[in-house]
């Protein structure tokens, strides 16, 4: 009776757990070219396949399954699952490969793309009756070009909200099962910045030599895995695409197991190809993708504190002295606010971005200060802000009417602190931070108006009705991507027409085709740190 209760939690457990995962639509509205759909997605859980499929789909989605908190590398993979077009084995090919995936710190993103119309209740009852046929051909070839481009529609969906799941840009792939093998083969060729994979993985995939395409010379890793005895005889697919990979001289690793049949995904048959998971965890291992990036050594230069706030709060933080620091002295100081993704308690990521640019060795010299780098909880938000995600970009409201929230305060506090206790120059504190850093940028210039002689908001925004002269103290240079596709540029667009307006000094580099990763852009601008060095405060 003990071990029947066992497993019913067992079971409730994980079908709650199944039942949590975040469903997120993959385009903004009606699938491109499928407008005039009017069928259901629906279930089948009694087929000749003897599993759960998904069929009907008209509306692609995504559906999220995230790595326990702490437990995340960066890396990021969209998983197709199979099923000839016709329906998804969305548990043995999707749902299953997600979960083990998880567990090692990878976040899956399972990918249900469009499929032919059935008209009955079983999917894989019809596409036994036509598969092989003129009719199958006829419906596939207007439904795979569909599919392909919700694959890629997929990377492009996870790099452009890499920032909110903790991810890594250059770390997300795509892998595949059977007809999904075909959208994860399809995504290396003709991709573009935003929908390139950093790593594919088809699964027996059926890829024809007719479908593959011209292969660029930035293609990513490639892993492929498949079985001889496969029924429906795609086995040679697999081998005569490793063997196009291979003669082009690209990183490319086959599997080619002597049993295992078609549609092994995660279904144990007490054969070798029951561990290919394994493999392909060794082989993304290989690729440096199963740990998050280790910090440069030098990063340790930066002292790990903590800040107790006066509302009881504590707030981590890293913080860089000038080499050879004298107590005596007093130096400039730089309050760096980092961006969503680099929120936590770690105490170690806010310093993914920003913080090789004060550690290299012409900048320490020739601006010697000191330079702050807190970290905001998960739970909060630098800048006080009303965020919709459900659009793109999404929509920020960002609100100066009420408190400020107890992370900006703290970071502030600090800097007054700092001052306080004589080691920062009152006339020479400076601000910057990237995105929901850029917001809180704009706001501690606000809540603090008389702290900052120069603030460098990088793709942020601020609440512009409230801006007024007060900020005038401060000089603005604020940068922002033309093509940002998280944080709107027309919020960094309406604060510099503000700021010009209240009639101080604001500089803006605004950079075409570029999207959220400004940063880069405005840590690469030669005279970044001398402008801000350059400004006391009035």
């Amino acid at each position: 009776m003990k071990n029947i209760l066992f497993f019913i939690v067992l079971l409730t457990t994980s079908l709650l757990s199944l039942a949590q995962q975040k469903v997120i639509p993959l385009y903004d509205g009606v699938a491109p070219g499928t407008e005039t759909w009017n069928w259901s997605e629906a279930v089948n859980d009694n087929n000749s396949w003897n599993t759960k499929v998904v069929y009907n789909v008209t509306q692609p989605s995504l559906t999220v399954f995230q790595p326990a908190a702490g437990k995340a590398n960066g890396t990021a993979v969209v998983i197709c699952p199979g099923g000839g077009f016709y329906a998804h084995s969305i548990n043995s090919e999707g749902f299953d490969v997600a979960e083990w995936l998880v567990k090692k710190g990878v976040t899956c993103f399972v990918l249900k793309y469009r499929l032919a119309h059935t008209t009955g209740t079983d999917p894989t009852e019809e596409l036994n009756r036509v598969m092989g046929t003129k009719e199958f051909e006829t419906v596939t070839a207007k439904i795979i070009p569909m599919a392909v481009a919700d694959g890629k529609a997929a990377i492009a969906w996870v790099r452009k909200h890499a920032a909110e799941y903790n991810l890594i840009r250059n770390r997300i792939g795509i892998m595949g099962f059977s007809a999904g093998g075909t959208v994860a083969s399809s995504a290396l060729y003709n991709y573009t910045a935003e929908n390139k994979p950093d790593f594919a993985a088809p699964v027996y995939p059926f890829f024809p030599k007719e479908m593959q395409g011209t292969i660029g010379t930035d293609l990513p890793p490639v892993f492929i895995a498949a079985a001889t005895d496969d029924q429906l005889g795609l086995a040679p697919h697999s081998a005569d695409l490793y063997n196009s990979l291979m003669a082009s001289r690209k990183s490319v690793e086959l599997h080619m197991y002597a049993r295992g049949g078609h549609g092994f995904g995660m279904r144990k048959q007490n054969l070798p190809s029951d561990q290919w998971i394994d493999r392909f965890g060794e082989w993304l291992d290989q690729q440096g993708m199963m740990k998050r990036p280790v910090f440069n050594p030098d990063f340790a230069l930066f002292e790990q504190r903590v800040h107790p706030s006066v509302d009881g709060n504590i707030l981590p933080y890293r913080i860089l002295y000038p080499e050879n620091y004298d107590k005596n002295k007093k130096y400039p100081l730089v309050l760096f606010l980092h961006g969503a993704g680099e929120r936590g308690k770690d105490n170690e990521k806010q310093l993914m971005h920003g913080a090789r640019l004060f550690l290299k060795e012409e900048n320490r010299k020739q601006f010697p200060a000191i330079v702050i780098f807190p970290q905001c909880p998960e739970e909060s938000f630098w800048a006080y802000a009303n965020i919709d995600r459900t659009v793109q970009p999404a929509k920020f409201e960002l609100d100066y009417s009420g408190p400020a929230n107890w992370p900006l305060v703290a970071a502030n506090e600090l800097v007054q602190k700092m001052i306080k206790d004589g080691a920062a120059d009152p006339t020479r504190v400076y601000i910057t931070g990237l995105s929901m850093g850029g917001m809180g940028t704009f706001e501690s210039v606000f809540r603090y108006p008389d702290l900052y002689a120069a603030a460098l908001p990088i793709c942020g925004g601020g609440d512009t009705p409230e801006y007024d002269k007060r900020v005038k103290k401060t000089a603005f240079w604020v940068f922002h991507g033309a093509a940002d596709a998280v944080v709107n540029v027309k919020l960094s667009q309406e604060m510099v027409e503000k700021l010009k307006k209240l009639k101080a000094e604001v500089k803006y580099s605004e950079y075409p085709g570029v999207n959220h990763n400004s940063w880069d852009n405005a840590f690469a601008e030669p005279d970044y740190l001398g402008w801000m060095f350059g400004h006391r405060k009035k």
